[in-house]
């Protein structure tokens, strides 16, 4: 997976299966990614999505995995008691001595 987002990979895979990316085909595929990156997908909607888009649901859990993570740890890292957490685990986890 590369740093593309969630809405440009499924963009570059609807234009391969020849959608038109019409303002309203834009709009639907930015709340699928919405959708995909705050809550992930259920298997049905990754079925579907992946037929619409010519890929398998493999494909398309991968591609929005990494957008779901960055925005759960941008959440989590928001909370300033978590944030510490989070440095004592990276401390830790380099073997880091105690602060």
């Amino acid at each position: 997976m590369t740093d593309e987002s969630f809405y440009a990979w499924m963009c570059r895979h609807a234009r391969a299966m020849g959608w038109e990316l019409n303002d309203e085909a834009k709009k639907m595929l930015h709340v699928w990614a919405a959708i995909a990156e705050t809550n992930g997908l259920d298997d049905a909607q990754t079925a579907q999505l992946a037929r619409g888009l010519g890929v398998t649901a493999d494909e398309v859990t991968a591609a929005y995995q990494p957008g779901m993570r960055e925005a759960a740890m941008g959440e989590i890292l928001e909370q300033p008691d978590l944030a510490a957490l989070d440095v004592d685990l990276d401390r830790i986890a380099g073997e880091e001595p105690p602060r």
